[in-house]
């Protein structure tokens, strides 16, 4: 009785559920400094087995300036084992008033991942203009699916700058379906939270916008999130009952990847060859990795159960080619050939670094890469790239919870951390400075660690692409020409190194006949946050970096140093911070620079002090010395 009556509410017309929208009825404090407003969002999930469900959704966005265009929903997906009912988009000016409807039919149907992808995701989308700001649009489907791998989550607050008015989700369990649940931040929102073993409510209202905060932790942190899976669920035709994470790999392992980790004869024979007279595992477990992306190229595709299942290997082997859970099977497959075990591991991919969730057992992740144990550690495979170094991971999964499938079933893991001295940028300078004043030289600079990877794909860039990144990086220097640019690439070590040549002219100032130089010619520090006296938010430094300069300079002949800044050296919970200019023989000098960032998490109070010492490291890099004959 109680569901027919929340349907029926869900689905009479806007008039009675929603009014007008006039946007003189929304209370002013959600309206100052906003682009949008949530007036109204309803998601009622239906469960009606393990293996379906019916999910009815509705939503109203007022939108007051072209910023807020990115939040309205205007389209929705679906695949082979769901289906759209009863689609529909309306649009209401600022008094209320419907100025524009769009019906199911007026919906165009695509793929969802474009015409090169393979996959049987499909999208209906609307395109809508507005003549005028601000407006209102609602937007209701109903979808109904047989998979129950991934049900819908509660993110009631899903932008920033974003003001809610209401915002609601229902779950109707009468078979009262096992459910796991995982919550955050619901009582720092005031939410309204019901629950039984048959209906779960949570409710919201009236909240202010969050504004984006600069080095801020991952919204699950700090924002309202209910998530839900099933113990017993199904991927397609293919049903799962999971208590914890062994039982989801033993899953994973017996009916995703099972009887896809096989090569031809001739393939084993190749790599029986390639790894002949090596006795060390890792160094096999090297060379295999070189061949396997010397041979293969990334596509994406997402077919095989839910997307979820990989390619068979000998398939990826036939036709080289094949996306990250296809790429990492093959690999898995060719180790296989030599008796090398390795895991099939499914990560978050992303500069954020969002951990697997330990607490959620379900179906999780945006990325597979390998996991090779051995003795002395665990060695991790990024399949997907024909450049990455064996046991690279870089930012894009370094420093995270991952779900390693073992023969024993799921275990959770951490891929490596690059700590702050590991992640290096050296460089080094002879520099001249010529009876003109022209700046010339040669520099040499390493990188290594996570500041590897923003380096290694300079090798592969075009010519006018490396030169652009040259004078974006040293806008300072003016006029920028460069020569013999030269790039090594020792994916053994982890280490890239640039060398080229540059001159520079109008980079000296002249008072008289004294000459003011900034001997920090090379690396300036240039990310400066602004401080935010009403933070919110924690401040979170997820990696460290180390930075060193030394630089040593040709004077003009006859010059010397007039006058100098003493040595530098900063210290503060953040890092620290260090320059010097000393005399040389003849007409020498050297600059010396050190910039440790060291990476933490600290308390919201921190922030503007972390923004104070990086504008001491912002005005010190700009340092001069007077030259004088």
């Amino acid at each position: 009785m109680y569901l027919r009556s929340l349907l029926l509410l869900f689905l009479v017309s806007s008039t009675s559920v929603f009014g007008q929208y006039a946007v003189k009825d929304i209370p002013e404090t959600l309206t100052k400094g906003v682009s949008t407003v949530m007036r109204n969002q309803e998601t009622i999930l239906t469960l009606k087995d393990f293996n379906s469900t019916l999910v009815s959704f509705k939503e109203a966005i007022t939108v007051f300036n072209k910023d807020g265009l990115n939040a309205l929903r205007t389209k929705v997906g679906y695949d082979g084992s769901s289906s759209i009912k009863n689609m529909e988009a309306k649009v209401y000016d600022a008094n209320g008033v419907e100025i524009k409807k769009f019906k199911k039919r007026d919906f165009i149907d695509v793929s969802a991942t474009g015409s090169s992808m393979y996959s049987d995701d499909r999208m209906l989308y609307i395109e809508y203009t507005p003549t005028s700001f601000p407006f209102t649009m609602e937007f209701a489907y109903e979808m109904r699916s047989s998979s129950t791998a991934f049900l819908p989550r509660w993110e009631p607050v899903p932008f920033y700058s974003m003001s809610v008015e209401k915002s609601s989700f229902s779950i109707s369990n009468e078979k009262a379906i096992p459910i796991i649940t995982r919550k955050f931040n619901l009582d720092a929102f005031e939410t309204s939270v019901a629950e039984t073993p048959t209906q779960y409510e949570y409710t919201i209202q009236n909240v202010m916008p969050m504004e984006k905060e600069a080095l801020g932790p991952y919204y699950t942190k700090f924002a309202p999130v209910v998530r839900i899976a099933l113990e017993k669920f199904q991927l397609e035709n293919e049903e799962a009952y999971i208590k914890n994470w062994k039982d989801f790999g033993m899953w994973q392992k017996n009916t995703l990847l099972k009887g896809r980790d096989k090569v031809s004869d001739a393939t084993i024979t190749k790599i029986n060859n390639l790894v002949a007279g090596v006795q060390d595992p890792k160094e096999k477990a090297r060379l295999i990795y070189q061949y396997m992306q010397d041979k293969t190229r990334y596509v994406f595709i997402a077919i095989g159960i839910g997307g979820w299942q990989p390619s068979p290997a000998q398939e990826v082997d036939e036709l080289s080619y094949g996306d990250c859970k296809g790429l990492t099977n093959y690999t898995k497959a060719l180790l296989k050939t030599q008796g090398i075990d390795s895991y099939y591991t499914i990560v978050y991919a992303g500069e954020g670094g969002q951990d697997i969730d330990e607490d959620f057992v379900a179906l999780q992740g945006n990325h597979v890469i390998l996991t090779v144990p051995f003795e002395d550690e665990n060695v991790f495979l990024e399949c997907t790239s024909q450049q990455a170094p064996f046991n690279y991971l870089g930012d894009f999964t370094d420093n995270r919870k991952v779900l390693m499938v073992t023969p024993d079933g799921g275990v959770i893991g951490k891929t490596h951390t690059y700590k702050t001295e590991d992640n290096l940028q050296t460089v080094t300078a002879n520099v001249t400075i010529s009876p003109t004043f022209e700046v010339s030289g040669k520099i040499y600079e390493t990188s290594a660690g996570i500041l590897y990877g923003n380096k290694n794909l300079l090798e592969t860039a075009a010519k006018d692409d490396i030169s652009m990144y040259y004078k974006r990086l040293w806008g300072h220097l003016n006029n920028l020409a460069l020569g013999n640019i030269d790039f090594k690439n020792d994916k053994e070590k982890v280490l890239f190194t640039e060398s080229l040549n540059f001159e520079t002219d109008n980079y000296i100032s002249k008072a008289g006949d004294k000459i003011l130089l900034n001997p920090n010619i090379i690396t300036r520090y240039k990310d400066l946050p602004a401080t935010e006296e009403n933070r919110k938010l924690p401040l979170e430094i997820r990696r460290g970096s180390t930075y060193r300069d030394q630089i040593e300079i040709l004077l003009p002949e006859g010059y010397t140093i007039e006058a100098a800044f003493e040595p530098i050296e900063i210290t503060s919970e953040f890092g620290t911070y260090k320059a010097s200019v000393t005399s040389l023989e003849g007409s020498k000098i050297k600059y010396e620079r050190e910039l440790v960032l060291d990476s933490g998490t600290y308390p919201k109070e921190a922030f503007n002090k972390y923004v104070a010492f990086i504008q001491q490291v912002v005005k010190k890099d700009r340092s001069k010395i007077v030259l004088a004959k």
